[in-house]
């Protein structure tokens, strides 16, 4: 979308677009941003946390990229790639997804005890303070490992486990949802600076406008793929009020305060401490509001009469 958006703004800037992680290991791809072998790349910031600690505080915005843009935690991500890497961080290319779990058998509270659930370093955290045992598993090999009762069941943003076929192996979707599926865009510091005015502006104004676009489509998209999960016979397993309270209390509260290296991610990056207490006081109320995705989705629907 953005790339596209930018051919339309300002067609004198030219991009080659080399491919996905078959051109460079995800984990390792900002660093190829950082030494100048790539330009720039787009990508989860859960890919590059043993690079810049700070990213592990993304997951946890209440804002959508919209509201970081107006209210500077744009710019405290962008001092914070800078103070880390000398990169610079354009802005959201992928957002309005939530975590969700899916399951082959369902709760009723936020107990996991004996359960094997295949996660991402993002959602490892949650389900360990759940009980559960967290599994590290290529995404190939989910389908597989459901199938064959290997784990119980799989954390995954709520878009994209239709395209592996999950929607056949696991029989509900837990609600509530939780944190933010998130990707960035950054470009090498050196090719940043190189630039003139007028191509830095044509990027930063595109980001701007197509991020709510992005934001959007993710949002739509994850609840048409919910449609397809419930037609293919998946059923949503709402927890009771208290337990799905707990269940953000866990993710909002527990494992924010527990489960982040604080002192590393506040040694590595001063800015991160001006980020951890925008967060810190945007986190407040209704829990459910803190996932922005879900909380467009319930605004929706309030607005449709659905709730």
């Amino acid at each position: 979308m953005f790339r596209d958006r930018l051919a339309k703004n300002a067609p004198w800037i030219e991009l080659d677009y080399r491919g996905g992680p078959e051109v460079m290991a995800p984990n390792l791809l900002i660093e190829g941003v950082a030494s100048g072998a790539f330009d720039g790349a787009s990508m989860p910031g859960d890919y590059y946390t043993d690079q810049v600690p700070a990213m592990q505080i993304a997951r946890f915005t209440p804002f959508t990229p919209m509201q970081e843009r107006a209210n500077g935690v744009a710019a405290l991500y962008e001092t914070i790639h800078q103070e880390q890497l000398g990169v610079h961080y354009v802005g959201r290319t992928v957002s309005g997804m939530p975590q969700v779990l899916l399951l082959k058998e369902p709760l009723t509270t936020t107990d996991l005890s004996g359960r094997a659930i295949r996660t991402s370093s993002a959602t490892s955290g949650v389900v360990r303070a759940m009980g559960g045992i967290p599994v590290d598993l290529p995404g190939g090999e989910v389908y597989t490992a459901l199938e064959r009762s290997v784990v119980s069941g799989a954390a995954w943003a709520s878009v994209g486990p239709s395209s592996l076929g999950l929607q056949n192996v696991a029989s509900y979707y837990l609600a509530p949802r939780f944190f933010e599926s998130l990707a960035n865009l950054v470009i090498n510091g050196d090719i940043w600076r190189a630039l003139d005015d007028r191509s830095r502006k044509a990027i930063t104004d595109t980001m701007t406008e197509v991020e709510p676009e992005i934001f959007e489509h993710f949002v739509t998209t994850a609840e048409k793929e919910t449609a397809e999960w419930r037609a293919a016979g998946m059923k949503e397993n709402a927890l009771p009020e208290r337990e799905s309270r707990k269940l953000l209390e866990i993710a909002y509260r527990d494992v924010w305060k527990n489960d982040l290296d604080w002192e590393r991610i506040e040694r590595t990056s001063p800015a991160s401490v001006e980020l951890r207490r925008a967060l810190d006081a945007a986190i407040t109320g209704d829990l459910e509001d803190a996932v922005p995705g879900v909380a467009k989705d319930r605004a929706r629907k309030i607005q449709q009469g659905d709730i």
